[in-house]
């Protein structure tokens, strides 16, 4: 009987201790009706997602896309959460569950091509991505010095992709909406947009009586998608027209469904408000192919663009702006009339026709920086000792005159750092090329004030001779 009772005893013991850890603690939770009910519907009502955009591997080589750097941003904020509520479980949890999250070998692999790619992001532009994608333009009211330099000389905008995701892709998206406010706000300081033959007669100094007195030349690089669905209505609002420079490439290829098909770019080329230039074949850095290589890519995109739209190509926009004395000589050669930098600056008549001074617009860019761009007066004068796209190397020196500008006010730097080293003259400098850091093509910029006050920028490239094992011919 004794032995009975004890039983009985241990067994009702037993019974309360489980209903206790039943009733509190994870299992509480997984049998918890609205515990379930939260889990289910966050699976079945998921926040919705960005439209995902595909990036070119040409474009992989110059700006990784910033989607992997948010990836990887989230992935090491988890990581750090995941550390952070670890330590305050006991070491034999966390050596068991330690066993249990093994990274395998190829994750660790594409996590390090994740984090190298960030770091390789070499042509992105820094700052933008910390912009707003949505500014907005004061249209009535003007800034004092909102008028000074404009009309002095033709300012060619370089635009990329219009995605209206959030996603600055290096600094080279901009918001359907943003594009929109610099439309009203070229209309508002009396700009109009001209074609390519237009600009290229006023280059050769053959501009009819019929010439805007503001004229301003547009200019769209790649072939996105929204080139046609975007930028096209957009043209026709404001009574506007603008140039793309294609790559065949990146065209009817399944990979990239982002980008156009022949056919809608035929469609996007027949509405009447765009022009056709070449961008090479699949957009490399051309001064670090050899010049064979150059000719085909300036010829075989020709020949292709040609066959495929029927439309005559004659101008070319140089793949991230980079060019050489070589890829000059070729793209004469091939038969274009212009060719097209990324290098700032107003271009007047007698600029020379392969190097055409072009600005970027970028992702959230303001209204004031919009302004200075189209307001930037030239000098009169610019000359340099060495061709603009020269290979030099540190140390290299070479004379530049600058003429029309304020002594005082003139400033040479060669990617950020001084390159005045003897003021001859009131217009004439000695430049010297200074030591850099992995810096591949040093851009040369001129800037200062005009006699009368108004401000001058004027970009140049060069190569750097000291970051190639070899020159490619």
């Amino acid at each position: 009987m004794y032995k009975k009772i004890i039983r009985f005893s241990i067994l009702l013991f037993l019974a309360i201790f489980t209903s206790s850890i039943l009733s509190a603690g994870p299992v509480r939770e997984f049998l918890s009706s609205d515990s379930k009910s939260k889990t289910n519907q966050q699976e079945e009502d998921p926040k919705p997602s960005s439209p995902k955009r595909e990036i070119p591997r040409s474009e992989e080589t110059s700006s990784p896309s910033p989607k992997v750097e948010t990836k990887i941003k989230k992935e090491k904020e988890e990581s750090v959460a995941s550390v952070d509520a670890s330590s305050q479980k006991p070491k034999r949890v966390q050596r068991r569950k330690k066993g249990k999250n093994k990274v395998s070998k190829k994750e660790k692999q594409e996590i390090k091509e994740k984090e190298t790619a960030s770091k390789k992001y070499e042509n992105s532009l820094p700052g933008v991505s910390e912009l707003p994608p949505k500014t907005q333009y004061d249209t009535n009211t003007q800034n004092i010095n909102a008028e000074l330099g404009h009309g002095k000389g033709i300012p060619v905008l370089c635009y990329h992709h219009l995605v209206g995701n959030q996603d600055p892709m290096g600094g080279y998206n901009l918001d359907p909406s943003l594009l929109e406010e610099q439309f009203k706000f070229l209309k508002a300081l009396g700009y109009q947009t001209i074609s390519l033959d237009q600009f290229y007669q006023y280059q050769q100094g053959k501009a009819g009586s019929d010439f805007p007195a503001r004229p301003v030349l547009l200019t769209f690089d790649d072939g996105s998608l929204t080139h046609r669905d975007v930028l096209v209505p957009l043209l026709k609002k404001y009574g506007m027209r603008a140039s793309v420079f294609i790559y065949p490439t990146v065209i009817s290829n399944p990979r990239y469904k982002f980008y156009l098909s022949w056919a809608q770019l035929k469609e996007a080329l027949d509405s009447g408000v765009l022009d056709l230039g070449s961008h090479t074949v699949y957009h490399p850095k051309l001064p670090a192919m050899s010049r064979a290589e150059i000719r085909s890519q300036l010829k075989d995109s020709k020949t292709t663009l040609e066959a495929k739209t029927g439309r005559k190509i004659q101008d070319l926009a140089y793949p991230f702006g980079l060019f050489d004395v070589r890829v000059i000589e070729e793209a004469k050669a091939a038969g274009y009339r212009m060719a097209f930098t990324v290098n700032p600056g107003k271009n007047v008549p007698g600029t020379y026709a392969y190097t055409i001074h072009r600005s970027l617009v970028t992702w959230g860019m303001s209204q004031s920086r919009f302004n200075s761009i189209l307001s930037a007066s030239p000098p009169v004068k610019i000359q340099l000792g060495v061709p603009d796209g020269s290979w030099v190397k540190p140390g290299d020196s070479f004379p530049v005159i600058v003429e029309g500008l304020d002594p005082k006010s003139v400033a040479i730097k060669i990617s950020g750092k001084e390159g005045i080293i003897q003021r001859k003259t009131n217009t004439e400098y000695i430049i010297r090329i200074p030591e850099f850091k992995k810096t591949t093509y040093p851009a040369m910029t001129v800037i200062g004030k005009t006699l009368s006050g108004k401000r001058s920028e004027t970009q140049f490239l060069f190569v750097n001779r000291k970051e190639f094992k070899k020159d490619p011919d």
